[in-house]
């Protein structure tokens, strides 16, 4: 009986001491909280330090208060502490965390920074990718940068693709830093997927612009099928004629000029196209018969491809048909594409 007693007496003991340290702790949470509306900066610095310590989540909403005191040492210490509290706890203090990166002064940016780096993980990844939506440039840049060090994660992949349309040159040339952070044939996968958002010719065209620059085999055809659809808008075109003209060695000229006597218009003109582009005398020499095709269609494509080749040895071809069309507009088209090819 004694010993059960003996026994109860301890665990009250034990209860009322965890009772009293936990009492103890909100107490001083809340003295820290006051302090940080103290007119000192040097009290509010303290009382933000320390209630980075606390691992509490009553510390989180006074933290976030103190992202926008007066002081910027207060600033970047209230971030500094909030990245210490970590996951789950700070998890709402992201997007209060974010407009610091626009802050006047480095330090405060780079605290900022930091303590978003420490609280970007799975856990918090739509809270980071909602930062690509802020006003400010300078947090969508960041969030592209935080992003880039978990670029594992698909929706993580998929959001920088979406920064490459960003307005901002500084966001946009972030976003492709991020994309050559990846391996060869991932960053490939993401960007020929990202050709076809259409709902960000941006995005298309900066993608376009990547895959220019990687020439590989594989995003050879899907550059080529911009070039022919009717939905993608003219500057997208014009990044794609500039990728292809860039890898323009790995274009089959021979397998091009099969294609020119197919009944499928699209991929005639795609042929066509290809052949102007990569300009070889093989591939001006089968766009030089296509002159006599009897469709217009396929003459004024070649003019176009002619004129793209740049070989002046198309120029008495083209000054013949000149003279032989009856039709106004292709005879201007013809005479642009010999003043173009003229030395």
């Amino acid at each position: 009986m004694r010993k059960t007693v003996a026994v109860i007496g301890c665990v009250w003991a034990c209860l009322v001491a965890g009772g009293g340290a936990r009492a103890e702790e909100a107490d001083r949470i809340t003295m820290l909280s006051g302090e940080l509306a103290d007119s000192s900066f040097k009290v509010r610095l303290k009382a933000a330090v320390l209630l980075g310590r606390t691992a509490d989540e009553r510390a989180v909403g006074p933290l976030i208060k103190a992202l926008r005191d007066e002081n910027y040492v207060v600033r970047g210490a209230a971030a500094r502490a909030l990245g210490n509290l970590g996951l789950p706890l700070a998890l709402r203090a992201i997007e209060w965390i974010f407009p610091l990166a626009d802050d006047e002064e480095p330090f405060v940016r780079k605290e900022a920074q930091s303590a978003l780096a420490r609280l970007c993980t799975r856990e918090s990844l739509d809270r980071v990718i909602a930062g690509l939506s802020h006003e400010k440039s300078a947090v969508r840049q960041m969030a592209v940068r935080l992003l880039s060090t978990v670029v594992s994660l698909p929706d993580a992949r998929a959001a920088i693709t979406t920064a490459l349309g960003d307005p901002e040159e500084d966001v946009r040339h972030e976003a492709v830093l991020a994309v050559k952070g990846m391996g060869q044939a991932e960053m490939e996968g993401l960007l020929l997927s990202a050709l076809w958002r259409r709902d960000n010719y941006q995005v298309q065209a900066g993608a376009v612009r990547l895959l220019g620059e990687l020439r590989t085999p594989a995003s050879l055809g899907p550059l080529a099928d911009l070039l022919v659809s009717d939905d993608v808008v003219p500057e997208v075109k014009k990044e794609a004629a500039e990728a292809l003209t860039a890898m323009k060695s790995l274009i089959d000229v021979k397998a091009q000029i099969a294609v020119l006597e197919s009944s499928d218009r699209t991929a005639q003109d795609r042929a066509i196209k290809l052949l102007g582009i990569q300009g070889s005398q093989e591939a001006v020499e089968a766009l030089l018969r296509l002159l006599k095709h009897a469709d217009l269609f396929v003459r004024r494509q070649a003019v176009f491809a002619l004129g793209d080749a740049g070989d002046p040895r198309a120029v008495p071809a083209l000054e013949y048909l000149q003279k032989t069309e009856d039709n106004q507009r292709f005879k201007d088209i013809i005479g642009r594409t010999i003043r173009k090819l003229k030395p």
